[in-house]
């Protein structure tokens, strides 16, 4: 038997001066194979994806009979429509293999071939174990595809069980998998288990990892365990017997089992997969489906259609079994990275709003709120939203730049962000100072001219643009003063005149006071409403440094783009349309909104009712700020619900 390996083209993805290759194995081109029978090679082919097509006519054109691919590059989804042949392909990698993942990789694919050289040429099976083996080959080199688009740990596991007992015409089965208890010792805890022939709800458990039970005896030994029937196990003189509690418990009957350990690339048993009751007779018709096909309902289902588990499956399920692990493994990898990174994230967030506790909460709350309007808008079907869908990773993409939109305000100095009032209160102090010298002078000149001051009329006057002052000094969440108010005072004030001890003249209101005073909505004056405003831009050349993969690379635009409105007056460019900006920044922008009125916690304001809330963003839609069609769903489908009854509570 001549083993090959061909390299065509992917010369730079590859590392072998950290791998073993063994020794039967040699690594040549296709020349190699020329006056050889096709029937005596096993090649093993590393491609590109550009070359894979070319590379597998010349398979096909030499006749080859086993022939495995590992394809690097990405795969369109297409691609399986448009070359039916798709399933000579082993592995498809985004990485380069090197040292040990290499020899592995190596290995398991030789291993296959292998296997499946040794099932198709035993001359005694039928045609039915021929149109099996065909499917076993299928399913296995499928499984590797499957397991590597696979995210959810738990949709990973059932699709690892699912697949192994369809391998191996199972009626049931299970996953165990190894973990560290509070003590160190480790464990095997049962995660997953599925049974075609009936419905049965098992809750996860854990078991000790030693050689008392089936699958701990399988989980210490790193062997595997073939058991022509399980009250027979004691026959097998290593000390195990059988748990006939669960068959009692559901009215089943374990007879043939498969117990087979999953180990990682470091020959490390990570967990056990546990077949029970294969339906697998290979001596008679079957369409390659008996594991869902044939059902165990009574005793004499048993009886008549439960066989032992081929010795093929010995082999053929240790490398499902490796598969599955280094699968479980770099899910469990990714998921740890994808968590660490989202708690650096939250993290550095919280740090940000400790700065002004005033504020904390605001970015979580609105990444709840654009979550819940983008699902909100999945299940539109028609107009003009029906055309948005937001999958998994765009919700999360959406949810991250929620959670980072007002990162940039670490940036901006923090009194601003806690100016409750118009005037700073040492301002207010000042120029309450001021009123109370100017009533002093006034009082005085009455007092020098004989006129009693009781009820002066001037008098009387300053008083009340002292108290108007106060009134005027609170910030409103609306547009509520009149343009000329100001300048009413102002008159008033310097129609009488007031001079300092010195004879100097003194202005009651400064410039900065006016300014200040005249403020229609909020607390913030132009020059400290347009630092504010900074913050999206200190946000955009924050976050869009951070080395986001493809699914997230929306986030810096997103975030960059909440304060901008449909009718062109918003920030940082002033965009018109809401063509001109990404979906998602327009749900920001009224989930920004929402948060900011609901919350009772700002500084320059209390709570706003949610009636009157629902009003403003209503007008502000009206207006062309807001997309209306998100307002529409916001209103309608409650999507505020989402932070409870208070409006400000997750």
């Amino acid at each position: 038997m001549k083993k090959i390996i061909i390299i065509s083209g992917a010369e730079r993805f590859l590392d072998f001066s950290a791998c073993k290759v063994p020794p039967d194995v040699s690594i040549a081109g296709f020349s190699a194979t020329d006056g050889e029978k096709p029937e005596s090679l096993e090649v093993l082919i590393f491609a590109r994806f550009e070359d894979y097509e070319e590379t597998y006519l010349q398979c096909k054109e030499k006749g080859l009979f086993l022939y495995s691919f590992v394809i690097f590059g990405t795969v369109p989804d297409d691609y399986a429509e448009r070359f039916k042949e798709l399933q000579t392909i082993s592995d498809i990698r985004t990485s380069p293999l090197v040292g040990v993942e290499l020899e592995f990789t190596i290995n398991k694919s030789f291993k296959a071939m292998e296997v499946l050289r040794l099932l198709l040429e035993n001359e005694q099976k039928t045609a039915a174990m021929l149109e099996d083996t065909r499917q076993d080959q299928d399913d296995l080199i499928n499984i590797g595809r499957f397991l590597s688009i696979e995210r959810n740990p738990q949709k990973l596991l059932s699709l690892i069980l699912y697949l192994s007992k369809k391998i191996t015409g199972a009626d049931a089965g299970s996953i165990y998998l190894v973990e560290e208890g509070d003590n160190g010792e480790k464990r095997l805890r049962f995660k997953v288990s599925e049974t075609f022939g009936k419905d049965i709800a098992l809750a996860e458990f854990v078991i000790p990892l030693n050689k008392n039970s089936i699958a701990g005896y399988v989980g210490v030994t790193a062997k595997v365990l073939n058991i022509p029937d399980a009250y027979r196990v004691s026959e097998l003189n290593i000390g195990l017997t059988h748990n006939t509690s669960f068959d009692k418990n559901n009215n089943y009957i374990t007879r043939s089992m498969l117990v087979v350990p999953m180990l990682n690339y470091i020959d490390e048993v990570i967990g056990v997969i546990q077949l029970i009751n294969s339906k697998e007779d290979f001596a008679k018709p079957s369409d390659g489906n008996t594991a869902f096909s044939v059902r165990l309902d009574t005793k004499e289902d048993f009886d008549r259609y439960v066989v032992p588990f081929d010795e093929k499956y010995n082999e053929l399920l240790q490398a499902v079994a490796s598969q599955a692990a280094i699968a479980i493994e770099n899910n469990t990898m990714m998921i740890q990275i994808q968590t660490q990174f989202e708690e650096f994230v939250k993290a550095s967030v919280n740090a940000v709003e400790a700065r002004d506790p005033a504020t904390s909460g605001h970015s979580f709350r609105v990444a709840a709120i654009c979550v819940a309007l983008a699902k909100a808008v999945n299940e539109i079907e028609d107009g003009y939203l029906g055309q948005f869908n937001f999958n998994d990773t765009a919700l999360k993409e959406l949810e991250f730049a929620a959670i980072l939109h007002d990162f940039g305000k670490v940036y901006i100095d923090l009194n601003i962000f806690r100016k409750e009032k118009k005037l700073f209160p040492k301002d207010l102090d000042g120029l309450m100072m001021r009123m109370d010298y100017f009533y002093r002078c006034v009082e005085l000149s009455l007092y020098a001219s004989n006129i009693k001051p009781e009820n002066n009329p001037i008098l009387e006057k300053i008083k009340e643009i002292k108290e108007k002052v106060k009134r005027l000094n609170e910030p409103d969440v609306v547009d509520s003063l009149s343009d000329n108010i100001i300048d009413d005072i102002i008159k008033d004030i310097e129609a009488v005149p007031c001079y300092y001890p010195n004879g100097r003249p003194m202005n009651v209101f400064t410039e900065s006071d006016k300014e200040n005073l005249s403020i229609k909505r909020g607390s913030l004056n132009k020059e400290e409403r347009k630092e504010i405003e900074t913050h999206v831009m200190h946000t955009y050349n924050f976050v869009k440094r951070i080395p986001w993969p493809a699914g997230y690379k929306n986030i810096p635009e997103i975030a960059l783009r909440h304060h901008e409105k449909l009718n062109g007056g918003g920030y940082p460019d002033g965009l018109n349309g809401r063509e001109s900006m990404m979906l998602q920044s327009r749900i920001m922008a009224i989930a920004d909104i929402y948060d900011a009125l609901a919350s009772p916690d700002r500084p320059y304001k209390k709570s706003v009712p949610r009636d009157k809330i629902m009003k403003i963003l209503r007008e502000e839609a009206d207006k062309g700020s807001l997309d209306s069609d998100l307002v529409d769903v916001f209103l309608d489908k409650k999507v505020y619900g989402i932070l409870g009854n208070s409006g400000s509570q997750i």
